[in-house]
């Protein structure tokens, strides 16, 4: 262990739990700005007089700036430390929000949601990376994981009720507001509890022309993901996903031939971590069509208030913070790849049940055995991909490999929501239809995750 990195373990060890506290509060706005306005949207289409199709992208937007931007965000954190990096993220979060807030005006609110999700992609790989970095011991990160894993769980649900409280009983511009104080916080506290820790940064020159490929081409492929939904502009939509190949391409061209690449050649040393990330991003897919799917079930299958569907989440948020807490108990006995399995396997039967019951028209009460199953899968599933991918990561590409999981599970969400979309069908009452097919991306992650499993114990053993 380096000098530095003894430093940097000294400082974060005498407050772990508020450092945890901190950094889980954090993480907790931005996976609960990934769904806090969809039951706002009626009311925001209404006051600030949204068209049809541009109000999809007040969601949008901020997915395509957060997706895109993850991975430079990471190396920045690496490049020029993760507490520094934190801090200007958490800054321009806060002040998105803030700008959210006051709009008056479509396209206020939708350059103030751009600009929120570039916040949250400096802040997201630094959350992870500094997770990474201040638990090193095996159970220790398993525990901070499955934290991690019930906020940003938790926050995705908690974002659908709180809108539809916010929206109830206060006003719209309130779903921002509440951003501000938990920001103001974190600024005013994770400095001191880590003292030091910004002194931990490469010194290596960022490769920026590998930075703009990658940023450009994920940007694209996550604005043709989304836009496939809507299915108007057919045209555009193939075009953004063929550049974005292209963007990409030439990307990895660029990482072969640099003597500084942006991803460094050992961040995939690690055997398992490419499955794990693949696991994550189908297991992402099925969580964000799931939670889609089973909103507009919800509200335009069984005619619930936007209220009522926000609380209809309530078994949901307990089922996933069960699932975390078994994981959280189990990963470090049996490794995140057993765990990862089990996960999917329950989420997919999970979703089969969904499938079932939305198909016959069930009620509320049909729903709920496919709820907890699919809940448990995705409350244990998500912090134990995560643990997999960030097995073996050091001091010097922490940030980066934190930003590979947010990555690929904001790339995830992305296409389930475009599956979603092709699956509803024109009516938007293929509700059966699509949470087969959140099944399937289920069952598709449980096979890469026992590739995981397969590897671990190849390394395990030693055989190649």
């Amino acid at each position: 262990m380096t000098s530095t990195s003894q430093e940097a373990t000294q400082a974060n060890t005498s407050r772990p739990r508020a450092v945890l506290t901190i950094l889980c509060l954090t993480q907790l706005l931005l996976t609960l700005d990934d769904n806090v306005v969809n039951i706002a949207l009626p009311t925001i289409q209404q006051d600030l007089g949204f068209s049809g199709p541009s109000l999809v992208w007040v969601i949008n937007t901020y997915m395509l700036t957060f997706g895109g931007f993850l991975v430079l965000g990471g190396r920045l954190g690496d490049r020029y430390g993760l507490v520094r990096t934190f801090m200007v993220g958490t800054s321009v979060f806060a002040a998105a929000s803030l700008f959210s807030g006051l709009a008056v005006e479509p396209w206020q609110l939708i350059a103030a949601r751009a600009l929120q999700g570039l916040g949250a992609a400096l802040v997201a790989p630094a959350v992870l990376g500094l997770l990474t970095l201040v638990f090193s011991e095996p159970a220790a990160r398993a525990k901070a994981f499955a934290a991690w894993g019930a906020t940003a769980v938790t926050g995705a649900l908690a974002g659908l009720i709180l809108s539809g409280l916010i929206t109830e009983f206060v006003s719209w511009p309130w779903i921002f507001f509440i951003n501000l104080p938990v920001a103001a916080l974190a600024l005013g506290l994770l400095p001191r509890l880590l003292r030091g820790v910004h002194t931990a940064r490469g010194t290596q020159p960022l490769n920026w022309r590998g930075a703009s490929l990658l940023t450009l081409g994920l940007a694209l492929l996550v604005y043709a993901l989304l836009s496939v939904e809507g299915g108007d502009r057919p045209l555009v939509t193939g075009g953004c996903a063929a550049l974005s190949l292209v963007l990409l391409a030439g990307f990895v061209t660029d990482q072969r031939r640099s003597a500084n690449p942006l991803v460094a050649k050992g961040v995939f040393s690690a055997p398992a971590r490419a499955r794990a990330l693949i696991a994550g991003v189908l297991l992402c897919a099925a969580t964000f069509q799931g939670f889609l799917v089973l909103t507009l079930y919800l509200q335009n299958g069984l005619r619930w208030s936007p209220l009522m569907a926000g609380l209809g989440y309530v078994p949901f948020a307990l089922g996933s913070l069960a699932g975390v807490k078994c994981g959280e108990r189990v990963t470090v006995k049996f490794g995140a790849g057993r765990v990862l399995t089990a996960a999917c396997a329950s989420a997919a039967v999970g979703a089969l049940l969904l499938a079932f019951a939305a198909a016959e028209g069930l009620s509320y009460v049909g729903l709920l055995p496919g709820i907890l199953l699919f809940s448990l899968g995705v409350g244990a599933g998500l912090p134990a991909a995560t643990t997999a991918a960030a097995q073996g990561a050091d001091e010097q590409s922490s940030g980066v490999i934190a930003s590979l999981v947010n990555s690929s599970q904001q790339l995830g969400g992305a296409v389930g929501l475009a599956l979603s979309g092709i699956a509803l069908g024109s009516s938007g009452q293929g509700f059966g239809t699509a949470l087969t097919l959140t099944a399937v991306a289920a069952v598709l992650a449980c096979g890469w995750a026992a590739a995981v499993v397969r590897r671990e114990r190849a390394v395990a053993t030693g055989t190649p």
